[in-house]
């Protein structure tokens, strides 16, 4: 579904308008949530099929998913700035610099994501001796990542359509490459971890296997769609200096902004693994973040929509038109993000045994799920506005905002209660839902300012 005001040329579509800012916030958002939805069931099923192979190849998938996000992380870079800078020329009429940004993003995405592989294999063995893992588990993660990588060019080129197309105002062709990547790694999981249809069984190996060939799905099924609409902007350009500065001086922030989150989960993962619980409490971790995700995947969903339309509209010079799109899609997010929250809060624990049967790790994970639940309405706001802010280009607050969150609240503070009260995994998680009740109170704050009206791309 698209709303489309005025379609200004045929590479890029203008989604603003005064009559219905809600319907048109809500009908970009909504292809994003069914995809980010069906990444959801994709890392339930996952961390099912993973599950089954028992606790150290859990604990080893969640290692090897908090590394691909470290991965992606720099992905962002170039989704960020081609969204950021897209956009704004939608929203100005700016066909030639539109191409530019497109063709460049695909240049870019392409080099970064070929040296990160060569990177990632360099330096594989010595980040995975920081998380202390068991011999079992530790061997599992190294099975698991090291045809994961393989896919990572994939990704940074997924990635860098993605955001190009948002920029445009079109979130349904990301959503049928989710689609069709999920289908692939699902299709995957279950011929390879398991060993069907005349596959051999490969264990954790074949989830990896998985992964990397529905990263190079996705980007293959975006690259088709961009061809098939507008062949110019499909094909890339190699990278040059002045455009590699424009599109990275908003990306690398934003890319900055999710290297937090990474990082931070890992210094996170290993406080749990120094609490008594240590290893069901790693266990119970990824089994809280991806039930949690139905809940929090709707507002990354707003935020997508927030970021083109914020965008767009400054693009257009229409300040007032941008401040409305911010606002209205966060609360459009905080209302079906607490709903989201009360049915986990009450089904907690039935959740939970889809993933495991080890009754500590299901403890844990009903422990995180309830309290974290109580976060999720302002965390709706963060998550949002944080968007927001990057689709206008001030991806630089955003990633304060961020950095001020997890590192000098939610990491502190989990030390803090886990250890220094004796609170253990419980006191890490109540950390988790402090930090995100105060993102949502310091983006409010910080798009109330109106400083990011002001920004240039």
């Amino acid at each position: 579904m698209r709303v489309v005001a005025q379609n200004r040329s045929k590479e890029g579509l203008n989604l603003l308008s005064e009559q219905s800012v809600a319907r048109t916030v809500w009908a970009l958002a909504l292809p994003s949530m069914v995809a980010a939805l069906v990444q959801t069931v994709n890392s339930f099923l996952d961390r099912m099929f993973v599950g089954s192979l028992g606790s150290h190849a859990l604990a080893a998938a969640g290692v090897g998913g908090q590394l691909l996000f470290l991965v992606m992380a720099l992905a962002m870079a170039v989704s960020m700035g081609a969204t950021a800078i897209v956009a704004r020329m939608v929203g100005a009429d700016d066909r030639v610099n539109l191409q530019h940004a497109a063709r460049q993003s695909l240049g870019i995405a392409l080099v970064l994501g070929v040296g990160m592989t060569g990177f990632g294999y360099w330096l594989l063995p010595l980040i995975l001796n920081w998380y202390r893992l068991e011999a079992s588990a530790f061997a599992q993660a190294k099975q698991f990542l090291m045809p994961a990588l393989l896919g990572v060019p994939g990704l940074f080129l997924m990635m860098g359509l993605m955001g190009t197309f948002r920029g445009l105002g079109d979130t349904r062709s990301p959503m049928i490459a989710s689609i069709t990547a999920t289908l692939v790694h699902l299709a995957g999981d279950w011929v390879l971890i398991f060993g069907r249809y005349g596959f051999p069984q490969m264990g954790i190996q074949g989830a990896g296997v998985a992964m990397a060939c529905s990263m190079w799905v996705g980007a293959g099924v975006l690259w088709g769609l961009q061809a098939a609409r507008s062949g110019q902007l499909a094909i890339p350009e190699a990278p040059r200096w002045g455009w590699v500065w424009r599109i990275l001086r908003i990306g690398i922030p934003a890319s900055m902004r999710t290297l937090i989150y990474s990082t931070s989960s890992m210094v996170f993962t290993i406080i749990l693994s120094a609490t008594v619980a240590g290893t069901a409490a790693v266990a119970a971790l990824p089994i809280g973040l991806t039930a949690e995700s139905i809940a929090f995947m709707p507002g990354f969903a707003f935020a997508i929509a927030a970021s083109a339309l914020v965008g767009q509209a400054l693009g257009a010079k229409n300040e007032r038109l941008a401040e409305r799109f911010g606002w209205t899609a966060s609360w459009q997010a905080c209302a079906i993000m607490s709903a989201m929250a009360l049915v986990f809060f009450l089904f907690a624990e039935s959740f939970a045994r889809w993933f495991t049967r080890d009754p500590q790790v299901i403890a844990l994970a009903v422990a995180y799920l309830r309290i974290n639940a109580l976060s999720e309405p302002l965390l709706a706001f963060g998550l949002v506005l944080a968007g927001a802010l990057q689709g206008a280009g001030d991806s630089l607050k955003a990633m304060l905002g961020t950095f001020l969150t997890q590192w000098a609240v939610r990491l502190p503070l989990a030390w803090l209660l886990a250890f220094g009260l004796g609170l253990d995994a419980t006191g890490a998680w109540w950390a988790m839902a402090l930090s995100s009740m105060f993102s949502g109170l310091l983006f409010i704050a910080l798009f109330r300012r109106g400083g990011w009206k002001r920004v240039r791309v």
